[in-house]
């Protein structure tokens, strides 16, 4: 019963930013992030952090989806700081889930292969939100605690594959071409992509 109850929580809150996000992004406010909090109990830490797992799995990874999330650092109040917890948290929980980051599948089976490829191109979004400054300032303390190449125990070479350039229909592209003939890209091993596009799991 307990959860149900969060998961159809993780329901209301994706379902009502998304009432917003982006056509009517300019409405979304303090005031309506308040009464959502209200009626969820989640922190402002909480609502960023579940809706960046809705968008990394369920939107376009565009510049409207990016916008997005710099305005909900900003209505949420949240700090450079809380962001990069937010974010650095998303990394641990993927890493978990996915284990290492690894561009060479080379004898791995095809159940394996779309794991990897779903890391990858998660890691990719996760890596642009990082070096966003709007998000989290570079160079900053709080940037530190976001080096995904730490989490996932990639190189140097690893991550620059990754870089999403900019947010052109190429360069998204570019990136989704790391999951090409492993349907990975909707992330089927996902639980919300399970069960019908539900928000995260309880444990989130």
């Amino acid at each position: 019963a307990q959860r149900k109850r969060m998961i159809d929580k993780n329901k209301l809150l994706v379902e009502e930013l998304s009432a917003y996000l982006p056509d009517r992004r300019s409405e979304l406010n303090a005031g309506v992030v308040r009464k959502l909090r209200s009626s969820t109990g989640f922190s402002p830490v909480e609502v960023f952090r579940k809706y960046l797992w809705f968008l990394l799995r369920e939107r376009k990874f565009d510049v409207a989806a990016v916008q997005d999330m710099v305005l909900l650092k900003s209505v949420l109040g949240l700090s450079d700081e809380q962001v990069a917890e937010a974010l650095q948290e998303r990394a641990q929980r993927i890493y978990d889930k996915y284990g290492t980051l690894m561009l060479n599948v080379d004898g791995f089976t095809a159940e394996g292969v779309e794991r990897k490829a779903t890391c990858r191109a998660l890691v990719s979004k996760l890596l642009y939100l990082t070096e966003h400054e709007p998000l989290v300032a570079q160079g900053s303390e709080a940037f530190k605690t976001t080096d995904l190449r730490m989490i996932f125990g990639a190189t140097d070479e690893d991550i620059e594959k990754l870089r999403i350039v900019s947010l052109y229909d190429l360069d998204i592209d570019a990136m989704e071409s790391l999951v090409q003939g492993s349907a990975a890209d909707a992330a089927p091993g996902e639980q919300g992509s399970q069960q019908g596009g539900q928000p995260d799991k309880p444990s989130s």
